[in-house]
């Protein structure tokens, strides 16, 4: 079994990605692809469960804060028994339907920043998977520090001048330096893959890259900053495999 873990980044169409898998997630089974669903009890097309659970706990993010304040620190610290347990689920609901590749998909991934947190994501997995492959996509550093500000500032979260934080900014961030987290990604996973934004459809980008054979009839946009509708109708693609 092949675990692919898509992790972003934030801004690069992750949430277009998302909901496209979702969308077509039996089209995808069959072709041997299994995404899963909920997960922790948590029917959300981005997995950010695993992001809580990674994260050491003096560092957080955006959905681990809002847990905290809905739940509390008993919920995080309990969390890893109900993640251990469904995870085992998915995998064996994959092999049901004979799939060899489970996708699971979260930017909030990106905002892991060590080698024990990125392990703690591969152990989640290790036993059900002879591989485990990281895709990332990487935007040029200006746009995606400039678009991610603006995202952070929609959801009325502050920049921080805390080094460590996924809200830190500044010219030094360690969420800019893609030298050092591929470092990272590569020192903990088996495989791991890297593409170029595509600002016209980073969805068509994805499928492509991670060789997908399936129709695309209309580009995705979902989470936009800008004033661009949700779905823009274009002529019919197909993706074939390399």
């Amino acid at each position: 079994m092949q675990t692919i873990i898509h992790i972003g980044q934030h801004k690069t169409a992750t949430t277009s990605i998302q909901g496209f898998l979702r969308k077509n997630r039996l089209e995808l089974i069959k072709r041997g692809i299994y995404v899963p669903d909920t997960i922790a009890g948590f029917d959300d097309p981005s997995h950010f469960v695993l992001n809580v659970h990674c994260l050491n706990r003096d560092r957080y993010s955006s959905k681990k804060e809002k847990l905290l304040a809905e739940q509390g620190e008993a919920y995080i610290d309990n969390l890893l028994t109900n993640l251990k347990s469904d995870v085992g689920r998915i995998y064996c609901d994959a092999l049901r339907e004979k799939c060899n590749k489970v996708i699971w998909s979260n930017e909030g991934l990106y905002l892991l920043n060590s080698l024990e947190e990125y392990r703690r994501l591969y152990d989640l997995f290790h036993l059900y998977s002879n591989v485990q492959e990281i895709v990332c996509c990487f935007r040029d550093v200006a746009s995606y520090r400039n678009s991610y500000r603006k995202q952070l500032m929609k959801q009325s979260i502050l920049p921080s001048d805390d080094r460590d934080s996924y809200r830190y900014l500044e010219d030094d961030s360690w969420l800019f330096d893609y030298p050092r987290k591929k470092q990272l990604l590569e020192g903990v996973f088996d495989k791991c893959t890297y593409f170029d934004y595509d600002p016209d459809d980073n969805v068509l980008k994805f499928l492509k890259v991670l060789g997908i054979d399936i129709a695309v009839s209309e580009i995705f946009r979902m989470n936009v900053t800008s004033k661009m509708s949700k779905k823009k109708k274009h002529p019919f693609l197909r993706l074939f495999k390399n």
